[in-house]
């Protein structure tokens, strides 16, 4: 807005002085013009501003985030367990050297997934059996192993609970203490030595037992 003035007097000048934009001489006076300063300095700041500033903020920044983020809207994370092994005595070892059952966890979106408020299980009435610890994210096609061990004092990826080869179920649960809602689940009998269940690609409906087993890695197909 701009707001116009009465005049107002100013100190006294002698004529070699000069009465700045906004002002003009009366005698020994400099006085404020009543409409205020100069059109002039209006257009030549807000000109200024508005191609060096705004300008150059719309085409370098609020395009770059559109294309970024909204231009190229990106679906949901989606994790589900890729891979188990309910019989391992001599094919894969976890970070102690022990051949123990386990787990693979995938994200199939292509979001990050927070682990934190999860659960594994393989007793659907005792959802919380394993939590993932704090700050847990699986990253968009990246994997995460468990080691159904019953061991939980080995580490954050240990599981209280093993995985029974004749016969199991394995649940993969939001929320144990709330809505305890299945993200996953597989069961399973006869579970063959030294193989693993793998789905078909990665993240894929389909599944199959193969003795080429890739705990952290990408399934063979």
């Amino acid at each position: 807005m701009l707001l116009h003035l009465a005049p107002l007097s100013l100190l006294a000048c002698s004529e070699k002085y000069y009465c700045g934009p906004g002002t003009h001489a009366e005698g020994e006076w400099c006085l404020v013009d009543a409409d205020g300063p100069a059109p002039a300095d209006t257009s030549t700041d807000t000109a200024g501003d508005t191609s060096g500033d705004t300008s150059g903020d719309t085409a370098a920044d609020t395009a770059r985030d559109t294309g970024e983020d909204t231009g190229q809207p990106r679906g949901p994370a989606r994790v589900v367990i890729n891979e188990l092994m309910a019989s391992n005595s001599e094919s894969v070892t976890d970070e102690l050297g022990e051949y123990d059952d386990w787990v693979e966890l995938y994200n199939a979106g292509d979001r990050p997934m927070p682990l934190e408020g999860l659960s594994l299980s393989d007793l659907r009435d005792q959802p919380a059996q394993y939590r993932f610890p704090a700050g847990a994210v699986l990253a968009p096609g990246a994997w995460l192993v468990v080691w159904c061990d019953g061991q939980p004092e080995q580490g954050d990826y240990h599981a209280a609970f093993t995985l029974q080869s004749a016969a199991d179920e394995l649940y993969l649960i939001e929320d144990p203490e709330g809505a305890n809602g299945v993200l996953d689940a597989v069961t399973f009998t006869d579970f063959p030595r030294e193989q693993s269940a793998i789905r078909v690609p990665d993240g894929s409906d389909t599944w199959a037992y193969t003795s080429t087993v890739t705990p952290g890695a990408e399934n063979p197909e």
